[in-house]
């Protein structure tokens, strides 16, 4: 059927025909010119990008008076003369039925795009889902007149959304014209390269965000009331399902899939990309002036670098603002390396910890510098920290200080740092007490949502033993394996005793505590060997830890099957020794030596990454099917090659090869993934933005952070990282 966009001439004479009860209704479709989906053209038109119809194009369109199949799916075939206008549309199921004319004599119709989109109506209202994250399906590098190469995302256009209503009565006739508006609004988004020659930077992502809850993102329900009321009116909508979530931003990863590296820019060069937001007409136009319309703010984010960010307000005469359903230009300044990597002071604060994914090191102060023949790490750990690592697998073994002729006791036993299973002269407090440090600086930078994880380890085979009377006759030797469990409750008690100076964290962790809640702080967890360590602490031990024994199943029933690789262990604070309150889960996937081209009997290469994915894939079903957040998850993908030759087994060449495999491989696994779920933490060799190998997927686990709804405590949002400034666009970045 052809579309009309007014009075024809040639037709004007024809009788009309009534429409019949049970019918099929016919459509037709055209554009409004003020610019959304689905091809954009590349210059505005009197004020407005022009936009045309594709072949193949897909829109829902619901009529509540039809006789059946309330909602059915239509596809456009463009005008040959006009692609803004259509000169089909048809039913895309052509086998069913389309919509039929009721009883009634006037029906409603309402339109949507794209129909994939949509997922239903409530109450006669239209469902759909935007995604928080909108990365590009590809990049289009193009030269520029600043002398550089401009970066366009070429967005996924299913995101921009477009309406059409219209009331039509069976006496005029069965042909049906719908008109489609434009309406999410569209960011256009140009970041420009740095402003002094030579000078390249990496760039990591780019969020929007609405600094006062503004819902952008998810599941909503759009009403067309409105604009039955008055069409001068756009429809209005409201959030649907979890609220208690990230529902405020949108963001977009710069990494190209073609090239697998993130995007780095020089002089002149240019980032171009779009987000498309659910529209808020008033809330979010930022074209007035007053704390009321300065809500949006852009987050850049630098390859492991502080975020830029810009707040879009008014202010001025000059500064247009950000207006609804229309295609906003946002050009912003020159980027520059702006300090450490303080990622976590941009998230919301009320998320909780199990949600988050956190890159961590393996064998975190086993390095070249602290004595290692077999270096996993090439950073120090304070180091490690300012370069945005958040975890760190710290091994210790204990020493008596009690001497050797008895008389010692539990109080007696402190924990020092080992490098490959050798003791050092290094108290684990005072690796504690660099971390610490790195969190103050953070503060001191205005940065407070910054905390650590430890995970705490024993190198058994070093640890001291030690003798004392118990009474008369009485003699008991403690083994080394307990001894390392007296240090631990002695460590952290003089830790806990200054913790001005240490930080740890105190209160018991729950499936319920939050960013907010351990922020500033270092959250240690103890893994032991054995049951006889598990029941050498008493029942009664108030230590500011987590406990779990590494390998056991424990007391937990969980629909997951543990493998030889796998461990759920349920999480005992405060001792290894009690029944547990808590449903906090521990779920881990353990580093193992691979065998180098699968030769040996170690884990092959095929069954480690294996394991590495299906550890990932298990966090996707169990975000699906749980609201309770009462797992968290370990994935180690540290570890060595062995019996390969030359660049196998415990040396450095081992180490350095799996790194070199395992690095990428994980990368390319994360960015090809659509699924939301948290990674959890994530440990691994070289654990250094700037390594080849690892860097990229150092910034993929931190990005994961933004790209989905991670669940937080409440509806609500305080005004985390947000600053703001006067002026409109690329005038600077927020101080």
């Amino acid at each position: 059927m052809i579309a009309f966009s007014g009075c024809q001439d040639d037709i004007v004479d024809n009788p009309v025909v009534p429409a019949q009860t049970g019918e099929e209704i016919m459509f037709g479709s055209e554009l409004t010119n003020i610019g959304t989906r689905t091809i954009y053209g590349d210059n505005p038109v009197d004020g407005a990008y022009p936009v045309y119809w594709e072949d193949g194009d897909q829109v829902a369109i619901y009529c509540p008076q039809a006789a059946q199949g309330k909602l059915v799916n239509y596809k456009i075939t463009p005008a040959t003369d006009n692609a803004s206008h259509s000169s089909a549309v048809t039913k895309v199921n052509t086998d069913e039925a389309g919509l039929q004319w009721g009883t009634e004599e006037v029906h409603k119709f309402y339109g949507f795009y794209p129909a994939s989109a949509v997922t239903g109506t409530e109450d006669g209202k239209i469902v759909g889902e935007i995604p928080t994250v909108q990365d590009p399906v590809s990049w289009k590098k193009t030269s520029n007149t600043d002398g550089g190469t401009t970066y366009t995302g070429v967005a996924n256009t299913d995101y921009a959304f477009m309406w059409a209503y219209g009331a039509h009565n069976k006496k005029d006739g069965g042909d049906v014209a719908l008109i489609f508006h434009p309406w999410v609004t569209i960011l256009d988004i140009e970041i420009n390269g740095p402003a002094n020659d030579g000078e390249k930077i990496k760039m990591s992502s780019v969020q929007v965000r609405s600094l006062n809850n503004e819902v952008l993102n998810g599941k909503f329900i759009c009403d067309m009331n409105p604009v039955e009321e008055d069409p001068s009116k756009a429809p209005t909508y409201t959030g649907l399902e979890n609220l208690a979530s990230t529902r405020n931003q949108i963001s977009i990863e710069l990494y190209d899939k073609e090239t697998k590296d993130f995007i780095t820019l020089g002089r002149g060069d240019k980032i171009v990309v779009r987000a498309y937001l659910l529209p808020s007409d008033d809330d979010y136009d930022t074209g007035g002036t007053g704390a009321d319309h300065s809500q949006l703010q852009i987050r850049v984010a630098p390859f492991n670098s502080a975020v830029l960010t810009r707040t879009l307000n008014g202010g001025s005469e000059n500064a247009s603002g950000i207006v609804a359903h229309k295609i906003n230009r946002v050009v912003l300044p020159s980027v520059s390396k702006a300090g450490p990597n303080y990622w976590m002071s941009s998230l919301d604060p009320d998320i909780f910890v199990t949600e988050l994914s956190l890159p961590g090191s393996k064998m975190s102060y086993q390095t070249i510098a602290n004595g290692a023949s077999v270096p996993y790490q090439g950073l120090s750990i304070a180091d490690q920290f300012t370069n945005g690592i958040r975890a760190f697998q710290i091994q210790t073994a204990s020493t008596n200080t009690g001497g050797n002729l008895g008389g010692a006791t539990a109080a007696d036993q402190v924990l020092y740092m080992t490098v490959a299973g050798n003791k050092t002269g290094t108290r684990f407090k005072d690796i504690v007490k660099e971390i610490a440090e790195g969190l103050q600086t953070a503060e001191e930078a205005g940065k407070k949502n910054e905390y650590a994880f430890i995970l705490l380890t024993a190198a058994l085979g070093e640890c001291d033993s030690y003798s004392h009377m118990n009474g008369i006759f009485d003699w008991e030797t403690v083994d080394g394996n307990r001894a390392w469990m007296d240090a631990i409750r002695q460590e952290l008690s003089e830790m806990t005793a200054e913790n001005g100076t240490y930080r740890i964290y105190t209160g018991e962790i729950t499936p319920n505590t939050t960013i907010a809640d351990v922020a500033g702080h270092i959250i240690i967890k103890v893994n032991y060997n054995t049951d006889a360590m598990g029941n050498h602490l008493s029942t009664t031990d108030k230590i500011p830890a987590m406990f779990a024994q590494w390998g056991t199943l424990d007391d937990v029933s969980t629909d997951f099957t543990e493998t030889n690789a796998y461990a759920i262990n349920t999480l005992r604070w405060g001792t290894s020794n009690h029944s547990v309150n808590s449903n906090l889960q521990w779920f881990y996937h353990e580093a193992t030596s691979v065998g180098y081209n699968n030769n040996g009997g170690e884990e092959t290469y095929d069954q480690k990454t294996g394991n590495i994915e299906d550890m990932w894939n298990r966090s996707i079903q169990y975000y699906k099917n749980s609201n309770d957040h009462s797992m968290w998850f370990l994935n180690d993908l540290g570890g060595c090659y062995v019996n390969g030759g030359y660049d196998s087994g415990e040396s450095e060449r081992g180490v350095n090869a799996w790194t070199q495999v395992v690095g990428p491989y994980a990368t390319n696994l994360l960015q090809n993934r659509n699924e939301d779920a948290t990674l959890g933490i994530v440990l691994m060799n070289y654990a250094d933005p700037n390594d080849e190998y690892t860097g990229n997927l150092i910034q993929t686990i931190i990005n994961n952070n933004f790209n989905f709804q991670l669940r937080k405590k409440s509806a609500t949002t305080t005004n985390y990282n947000a600053t703001y400034s006067n002026g409109g666009n690329a005038v600077g970045w927020d101080k």
